[in-house]
């Protein structure tokens, strides 16, 4: 299958590599159906500032088709359409637990520690993963993540109902 596989600062290939094959207990392979170009993947090309593994394939703003699940993957079946979250958490420390993933002690992101969406298919661990609409333009699902940052901003303003509000 082709995939971009960043090599270095500045040095992103579009490769034949295989695919990923079955996957493990409480993963999902997907078919990438779209994938977006976030600033941070921008800025990890031009400064290399998170490769962490090397080569790694990039993008974290995707949207895909489950086409195999490993053991103990329930909540998905063949042929649901998902998007992913770009935080890759562990589930074990204690602020997983707490359900915090955000400050997870072993925080990383898909595309960095995993292999992430710009390539024909993809894996990552089933918690990550949310189902949309299938009706939905997996090109629209793929901008998830952007949306999420958005309206988190948004929330965490608070304005009262009604307020003016200015966006500049």
């Amino acid at each position: 299958m082709k995939a971009a596989r960043l090599h270095a600062a500045g040095d992103l290939r579009v490769e034949d590599v295989p695919s990923p094959g079955e996957p493990a207990p409480g993963w999902v392979r997907l078919k990438v159906t779209a994938a977006g170009i976030c600033g941070s993947d921008l800025h990890n090309f031009r400064t290399g500032q998170w490769i962490s593994r090397a080569p790694s394939v990039v993008g974290h703003e995707f949207a895909g088709e489950v086409t195999a699940v490993g053991a103990g993957v329930s909540q998905f079946a063949l042929g649901d359409r998902v998007v992913a979250d770009s935080r890759f958490w562990c589930g074990e420390c204690p602020a997983c637990q707490a359900g915090r993933h955000n400050v997870c002690a072993r925080l990383g992101f898909v595309g960095e520690i995993c292999d992430g969406g710009f390539a024909e298919e993809t894996q990552l661990p089933a918690r990550l993963l949310v189902r949309h609409d299938p009706t939905l333009d997996p090109a629209i699902a793929a901008m998830a993540e952007p949306l999420a940052v958005a309206l988190h901003a948004v929330r965490r303003l608070a304005a009262p109902a009604a307020a003016p509000v200015l966006i500049a």
